[in-house]
């Protein structure tokens, strides 16, 4: 697999990516100009996603081979502190062919035509920070922008698949869906320590703003300004359900809702590697039939899917859920929100 960059900022490029990428063009207007291997690729499909570079470009499009993946550069906008990559898909077809560039990007008069067409499948949006591809392909800090189509340099991809293993999880990794926001949150510009401890504040606030019992191991730590053992509603782990087995790792869970001394719900503030570790105490409340959440950095959902996907945690995977720091801070908001708007309404 290779990795390949496309800018898609100035208002041409991005008129044309509005066009054949993300619309998608019908195959009638492309057909008429393939060659007979493009003809049969792209028979199964009634819309195409297209993409093509000016003949100054070709050195690099004849590097592009079938699933290589390439990913759309849109530069930096406001108050934005770098540009990032807004759309991936992988290589399906190519072909040199000025009639077919014509017929799908008229040029300006005075302008070279797109010759060198690529088609891709899989298209997807996700979100990558530009600081990311600097620091896999160890560039200097002057790379901050894709100016034309280019190659990812072999220490950015080697980097790449050493880190996620194939093209599909790195693609899923940064990804955007409802489940995993493009939004960046306040808890990811913070050092771990600090990140972690604000999280677990925003647990226990919401678990007592929610009407449960609350508990955390962590009663000295703060955040905010404030003392986490202020919302910690149980002073010692309810044990009643627990076997003595497992109360030593339970105990160590960074905070849980009970409900009549059942534990409710359980969550892990973790980080990287510790992923492992949190799983693991999780895990023990399996039985109990208790929600289990990872609550990290949206970066180390990848760790989440590796561990996860792996026994013992695989059998019963639906019992654990990942959620981003952002997806924590808005459910506190809406949960803050509704609370003072129910004690409002209720008076």
């Amino acid at each position: 697999m290779k990795i390949f960059l496309a800018p898609r900022s100035n208002e041409t490029s991005y008129k044309n990516f509005l066009s054949t990428i993300e619309n998608g063009v019908d195959k009638s207007i492309v057909e008429p100009f393939l060659d007979d291997s493009g003809k049969k690729t792209l028979a199964p499909s009634d819309k195409i996603f297209v993409w093509g570079n000016k003949e100054a470009k070709k050195s690099s499009w004849d590097k592009m081979e079938v699933d290589d993946l390439v990913l759309f550069y849109k530069g930096r906008e406001g108050n934005e502190k770098e540009g990032k990559f807004l759309y991936a898909g992988k290589l399906l077809y190519k072909q040199h062919s000025r009639d077919l560039g014509l017929a799908l990007w008229p040029p300006k008069t005075g302008e070279e035509p797109w010759t060198c067409v690529f088609f891709l499948k899989d298209l997807r949006p996700i979100y990558m920070p530009m600081s990311d591809i600097q620091q896999f392909g160890k560039y200097e800090p002057s790379f901050d922008r894709i100016q034309g189509f280019m190659p990812l340099n072999e220490e950015g991809n080697k980097a790449i698949l050493d880190k996620f293993g194939s093209a599909d999880a790195f693609l899923s990794h940064y990804s955007v869906t409802e489940d995993k926001p493009l939004i960046e949150s306040d808890l990811e510009e913070k050092n771990e320590i600090t990140a972690h401890a604000e999280a677990e504040m925003l647990l226990l606030k919401i678990g007592r703003l929610l009407g449960y019992d609350t508990f955390s191991p962590n009663k000295s730590n703060e955040a905010y300004g404030e003392k986490l053992q202020d919302y910690i509603s149980l002073k010692e782990l309810p044990t009643r359900f627990l076997g003595g087995d497992i109360v030593r790792l339970v105990s160590q869970v960074d905070v849980m809702w009970f409900k009549d001394e059942v534990p409710k719900y359980a969550f892990e503030v973790e980080h990287s590697t510790k992923i492992s570790s949190g799983l693991q105490r999780l895990y023990q409340l399996v039985p109990l039939s208790t929600k289990l959440f990872i609550i990290a950095s949206g970066k180390d959902y990848y760790l989440y899917e590796k561990y996860i996907n792996n026994d013992p945690y695989y059998k019963y995977k639906n019992d654990f859920s990942f959620r981003e720091y952002k997806q924590l801070e808005n459910f506190f908001k809406a949960v803050s929100e509704f609370s003072a708007i129910n004690e409002t309404f209720l008076k």
